[in-house]
């Protein structure tokens, strides 16, 4: 069966076993109940498979969002072909399908679940108010997910296997793994229980030396271990907080100022534990090219900075250039080294956007491509990455008024919108021509307008206030999108839209320093500062958000005949 003729379809449909392929992140459920897939197997063997496997396009197979079991099970029953549902999801939107069957058909594994948010959140880049708007789950319980994948492997697996419960996990999560595993270990042979362990937590002490934020406050205070230790003769001591409390407090006070100071380099900043290995790649000019990084990703909103806040020697440790989107990762690398097997849209690829990478460690990656004999290709195809929202936003505010100002003096254009204003609040009228579809969005209706005579748009309007005197109706409209649109077939459009952008504090604001760093190197400006500076632009990037955007606009620099190309796409 050939995909491309049921891609649309949103019936069920028998698919060969043949062309169907696990989606490229797997299965969110990591263990399997054996009795039930057992009961399941038996099922099937005697009445086939009756629920369809919910599948998505994807070239010529199709990928499976959820049925796994169902797929698993088929297969090993030797079986041709099964049904399916076909539809065209996101990377997101399918795993939020995997998730929502997975916990309604049969408890989903706490920590599969754990893992499965830790998943979406990735996917969100760090929004857990979209997680729960999504799953329609209360905030509180994203948090408690997400705040238990913080323990370490060996704790999380004790949970699995009822050794110790979520409150014991809970306990342990903000503690570092070596100290999560030693307690652990007191835990289980002891039975200590959820009130003995708060207990002894209560009491535990962090060494100051490892502390990141100012510790000046800690040398007259009674809960340092110190400030005693010397009526003992131990001046060798080493000085250890016993309020663990004011120690995790002030600690995370740092982190949020850190983050805050990292978010201005990076844009987006999470929390280590927030984001799976599996889900994260360091890219680099190395696995993706130069062009690619320094074009497409540094420009990406997937392209984050993870920090570690875990207590203990790697607290504050930053793992910048981190891509948190497998998907368009992987067409990267691909497009750099088998460009001839990779034709990529942007519709085809994954949301990203923009930023720079300066710091610290990097991180192995689950995904990297082999870096023993690099078989690159310089001309490979370009993967468009996404831009952030604010940017989009901005861009698509400026353009509005590009398209007022292009069509306000057309009187063509003034009959067109006041028919389709009246027509948006017309339910069932019949447009009198055939020109005009009873049925169009509100744009399409402006475009329509347009391309007929003064005189017939004249009759719509008459006729359609008739028949608004006896049916209205109201919808929600997006009229920056409508005038937009309407910039495609206006004479002159794109010249104007290039003449109304110029770089103002607050566009620049919206962009990452690794976002303005693209637009200064694609528009000539660092050809130009670097001449006249005797090369210091990059020293510009250094010193922080609010000083590169000072700089740019003091510098005298001819901007006229340059604007953004994420800017001009928004052009239809």
């Amino acid at each position: 069966m050939n995909s491309t003729s049921i891609n649309n379809q949103t019936t069920n449909t028998m698919i060969p076993l043949s062309l169907l392929v696990p989606l490229p992140f797997g299965n969110c459920r990591q263990k399997r109940n054996q009795q039930k897939y057992s009961d399941l197997l038996n099922s099937i063997k005697v009445r086939g498979v009756i629920q369809p496997v919910l599948v998505r396009p994807s070239d010529d197979k199709f990928e499976v969002v959820a049925g796994y079991g169902r797929w698993e099970a088929s297969t090993e029953l030797n079986l041709e072909s099964i049904p399916c549902y076909v539809k065209n999801l996101s990377d997101a939107e399918a795993l939020e399908h995997q998730l929502e069957e997975n916990i309604n058909r049969s408890d989903l594994d706490l920590i599969d679940e754990c893992k499965a948010v830790q998943s979406l959140n990735a996917f969100y880049s760090g929004d857990r108010q979209a997680i729960a708007d999504r799953l329609v789950w209360p905030i509180r319980k994203v948090n408690e997910r997400l705040e238990l994948l913080r323990c370490c492997s060996e704790v999380l697996n004790a949970v699995r296997d009822g050794v110790i419960t979520v409150g014991h996990a809970l306990l342990l999560a903000p503690f570092s793994e070596k100290l999560q595993q030693g307690t652990l270990t007191k835990v289980i042979a002891e039975r200590w229980t959820v009130k003995y362990l708060r207990e002894r937590a209560s009491k535990s002490q962090q060494l100051l030396s490892s502390a990141k934020f100012d510790t000046n406050e800690c040398n007259t205070c009674p809960h340092n271990s110190a400030a005693q230790s010397g009526l003992f003769g131990l001046e060798d001591h080493r000085a250890a907080c016993s309020k663990l409390g004011c120690f995790k407090e002030k600690t995370n006070n740092w982190l949020e100022i850190y983050k805050t100071e990292l978010s201005e380099q990076y844009g987006t900043v999470l929390l280590i534990q927030q984001v799976a290995p599996s889900d994260r790649n360091t890219v680099d000019t190395q696995s993706v090219g130069q062009e690619q990084f320094e074009t497409g990703c540094m420009a990406c909103d997937k392209r984050i900075v993870l920090i570690d806040d875990r207590l203990g020697r790697s607290l504050g440790t930053t793992y910048p250039n981190q891509c948190i989107d497998n998907i368009c990762y992987v067409s990267c690398v691909k497009a750099l080294t088998k460009p001839d097997v990779v034709e990529q849209t942007a519709d085809e690829t994954t949301e990203n956007v923009v930023e720079n990478s300066t710091n610290v460690v990097s991180t192995s990656s689950s995904a990297k491509p082999d870096k023993s004999k690099p078989k690159t290709n310089k001309a490979a195809t370009k993967v468009n990455c996404s831009i952030s929202s604010k940017v989009v936003e901005t861009n698509k505010s400026v353009l509005r008024k590009v398209s007022a100002e292009l069509l306000m003096p057309v009187p063509h254009f003034q009959s067109a919108m006041t028919y389709a204003a009246l027509r948006r609040i017309a339910q069932g009228y019949t447009p009198l021509v055939n020109e005009l579809s009873p049925t169009a969005h509100f744009s399409e209706v402006i475009k329509q307008a347009m391309s007929l005579d003064e005189a017939s748009i004249m009759a719509e309007i008459a006729n359609v206030t008739l028949h608004l005197s006896t049916t209205q109706n109201d919808t929600s409209l997006n009229f920056t999108d409508v005038m937009i649109s309407l910039l495609g077939g206006t004479n002159g459009s794109k010249e104007a839209a290039v003449e109304k952008w110029t770089p103002t504090k607050e566009i620049l604001s919206q962009y990452r320093i690794g976002g303005m760093e693209v637009l200064c190197r694609e528009s000539g400006f660092i050809e130009a500062y670097d001449k006249a500076k005797s090369g210091e632009f990059s020293k510009l990037l250094t010193k922080g958000k609010s000083d590169l955007i000072s700089a740019i606009l003091k510098f005298d620099f001819d901007w006229s005949g340059f604007a953004p190309k994420e800017y001009l796409a928004l052009i239809n």
